[in-house]
């Protein structure tokens, strides 16, 4: 019974990898930053780059409290998404990030960006999503009845590899695929042979690299707006002093 039941999770398993991690390629055409971002980070990390890439163009500002606002009526630039207009109407007044992330309409960008990604096969779908953790589940415990029955050497490998199907991130094969062939073009800031960064290639990095970019490009306004959170972020500002942006958001606007 125990080799039987071992069988059964393995064969589970791979199903459940194959419903979680397929397919092996995408579409990444015409795929903007925080579409990239949403890969990496889901709609958290898609409006963090937004709101830095309307702050690029002079669009959104952070003030003293840390809350963001529109400053100009101005455009979020060639790569500008319904995310872009959505965020950039919800800054019409005074908003902290996660205020914004609340808004009816940001909350139907985010969808729209998933969907689209879900579409393109670099993001997990839900039913897929789901079908695939309730077959991980059910191979784990099969592996653990079946390790305890006498198919150790299988069973506890299965159901160690079950919780990682679980406890993976949402993006698919051809996602990870994605965001590795784009870091091997765009090194992290301050790597060794990465040249200056400008300010339309900031968004990308911002969307490949997370907090780690953003504390080299932007380090003041991301630790205000709260996009490095807590204490790192106010650490961060006391530590560099300022990017290379620093001071020079009105002239990139």
């Amino acid at each position: 019974m125990g080799t039987i039941g071992a069988v059964c999770a393995v064969a589970g398993l791979l199903c459940a990898g194959l419903l979680r991690w397929l397919p092996l390629r995408g579409r990444a055409e015409g795929l903007p930053s925080a579409g990239v971002a949403a890969v990496r980070g889901g709609s958290k990390a898609a409006l963090a780059v937004v709101v830095v890439e309307l702050h690029l163009v002079g669009v959104v500002d952070v003030d003293r409290h840390g809350r963001l606002k529109r400053v100009a009526h101005g455009s979020p630039g060639r790569d500008g998404t319904p995310l872009h207009r959505a965020a950039r109407s919800a800054f019409g007044r005074a908003l902290s990030r996660a205020d914004a992330a609340a808004a009816p309409a940001v909350r139907r960008a985010c969808e729209e960006v998933r969907v689209d990604l879900v579409g393109r096969g670099l993001r997990c779908g839900r039913v897929r999503l789901v079908t695939a953790g309730l077959t991980a589940l059910a191979a784990g415990a099969v592996a653990l009845v079946a390790a305890a029955q006498g198919a150790a050497p299988t069973g506890v490998p299965v159901a160690v590899l079950a919780l990682g199907v679980l406890l993976a991130p949402v993006r698919t094969l051809a996602g990870r695929r994605l965001l590795r062939d784009l870091r091997r073009r765009h090194p992290v800031p301050g790597a060794t042979g990465a040249g200056a960064v400008g300010p339309e290639e900031a968004g990308l990095l911002a969307a490949l690299y997370g907090r780690r970019a953003l504390r080299r490009l932007l380090p003041g306004f991301a630790a205000s707006a709260g996009l490095l959170g807590g204490r790192a972020a106010r650490e961060t500002v006391a530590r560099t002093g300022g990017g290379p942006y620093e001071g020079s958001d009105a002239a990139l606007s």
